[in-house]
C-alpha cells in the first residue's frame, strides 16, 4: 500500500477546516451566555497539551498512523479491538457532520427537498475525493481555506455596524460554573475531534512535523471560532443566540448595508459546505484506513464507496429530529467522545513511552 505524502501547509489547512467544520454553523456550547468567549479561550488552551501528546506519538512512531500504533503497542487482538472502536468513532463522526448539513438544508435552505438528497450529494463528493487520494483532499483544503478566510473577514467587517457591545455585559454574571461547562463541551466539540487526524499521520512529510501541523491548526481554528462566536454574540445577544439552531446564518442575515448589500447569508452557507466536505472526507479516509488495517486489505480504496454510503445511511436515521441532534451535540457528546479523544490516546502514549524507555535501557545494557 503506497504512502501518500502531502505538504505541511496542506495538512494545516485540513486541520483548520476539520475543526471549524460544523462548529461555525451550529455554534459551541452556550450555557455561559455572554461569557462564552472565555470558555472558548480556555478550551483552546486545554487542547494544546493534548496536541503535544498527539505529536509525541508521531515522533515515537514515525511513518505510522493511529491503527499501526495501537497494534504495535497493544498487540494483535487488543490493538485490533481499539482499531474497531476508532473505525466506529470516525464513521459515526462523519455521519453526525453529514446530518448537521442535512438538518440545515431541511430547516433553512431546501425546505421541500428530502434531507437524504443533499447529504447524498456531499457524501458522493467525499467518496470521490477520498478515492482520488489525500493529495486531492490536501490541495482542495488549501484552496478552500483561502476562500473561507476571505469570506469570514469580509463578513466580519460588514457585521461591525450591527454590533451591540452591551451584549458583552455583565461579564461572568452566572459565575465560573457555566464557563467551565462550556469549556468542557467546546474542548470535545470541536477541538479534540482532531484525534481523527492521527489516523492520517502517514501523510505528514517528516518526523516531528505533527507539532507544527497540530498546534498551528488548533490555534488558527481557535481564533476563527472565537471571532465568529463573538460576532454572533454582539449581533444577536446571548438570549437569542442560545435559542437558535444555526446562529451564524441568522447573524449574517442581519447584515444590511444601505439596502444595497443584503441577503449575503448564502456566502456563510457556502463556508459550511466547504468545511464539512473536508471534515467528512477526513473521517471517511481514516475509517477506510482502519478497515484496511484490521482486515489486512491491499488498499483502503477498495472499501471507500461502501463505507461512504454506510456513512450517508447512518446520517439519515441517526437522529429523530433537529432537537435530538442539538441535545446530543451539547450534552451527550462531551461524555461519549472523551475515551476516543483523551483516555485511549493517553494510555497509548504512556505505554509507548514505557516501551521506548525499556528499549533504550536494553540497548545501553548491550553496549
Amino acid at each position: 500500500m503506497g504512502k501518500e505524502i502531502i505538504p505541511a501547509g496542506q495538512s494545516i489547512s485540513i486541520v483548520i477546516l476539520f475543526i471549524i467544520g460544523s462548529s461555525l454553523f451550529m455554534g459551541t456550547s452556550g450555557e455561559s451566555g455572554n461569557s462564552s468567549w472565555i470558555a472558548l479561550i480556555l478550551a483552546v488552551l486545554l487542547t494544546l497539551p493534548l496536541m503535544l501528546i498527539y505529536a509525541r506519538l508521531h515522533v515515537l512512531f514515525p511513518g505510522k498512523n493511529l491503527y499501526d500504533m495501537l497494534i504495535a503497542v497493544f498487540g494483535g487482538f487488543i490493538g485490533r479491538l481499539f482499531c474497531c472502536l476508532y473505525i466506529w468513532y470516525t464513521l459515526h463522526l462523519g455521519s453526525l457532520v453529514l446530518r448537521n448539513y442535512g438538518e440545515f438544508s431541511k430547516t433553512v435552505a431546501l425546505t421541500s427537498t428530502p434531507m437524504l438528497a443533499p447529504m447524498l450529494i456531499v457524501g458522493l463528493l467525499c467518496i470521490w475525493a477520498v478515492n482520488a487520494g489525500m493529495e486531492v483532499v490536501g490541495r482542495s483544503a488549501k484552496f478552500l481555506l483561502l476562500f473561507t478566510l476571505a469570506v469570514i473577514v469580509v463578513v466580519q467587517l460588514l457585521s461591525i455596524p450591527k454590533f451591540e457591545y452591551q451584549h458583552l455585559q455583565p461579564l461572568l454574571d452566572s459565575g465560573w460554573g457555566p464557563v467551565f461547562q462550556d469549556m468542557a463541551g467546546t474542548f470535545t466539540f470541536p477541538f479534540a475531534e482532531i484525534v481523527v487526524f492521527l489516523g492520517a499521520f502517514t501523510v505528514l512529510p517528516r518526523k516531528g512535523s505533527a507539532v507544527r501541523v497540530l498546534i498551528s491548526g488548533v490555534v488558527i481554528a481557535g481564533v476563527i471560532i472565537i471571532g465568529v462566536s463573538v460576532r454572533n454574540l454582539l449581533v444577536l445577544g446571548p438570549e437569542i443566540l442560545s435559542s437558535l439552531y444555526f446562529p451564524s446564518y441568522v447573524a449574517v442575515s442581519r447584515i444590511n448595508i444601505g439596502d444595497f448589500l443584503t441577503r449575503i447569508e448564502g456566502s456563510s452557507a457556502i463556508i459550511f459546505v466547504t468545511s464539512l466536505f473536508i471534515k467528512v472526507s477526513l473521517c471517511l479516509y481514516v475509517a477506510c484506513q482502519g478497515i484496511a488495517r484490521v482486515f489486512k486489505l491491499e488498499s483502503y480504496r477498495s472499501v471507500v464507496l461502501q463505507t461512504g454510503l454506510i456513512m450517508v445511511c447512518m446520517a439519515d436515521f441517526i437522529y429523530k429530529d433537529i432537537t435530538q441532534m442539538q441535545y446530543f451535540a451539547y450534552h451527550i457528546y462531551k461524555i461519549y467522545a472523551l475515551p476516543f479523544q483523551v483516555f485511549i490516546p493517553l494510555l497509548l502514549w504512556i505505554t509507548a513511552e514505557i516501551m521506548a524507555h525499556r528499549s533504550t535501557g536494553r540497548e545501553e545494557d548491550v553496549q
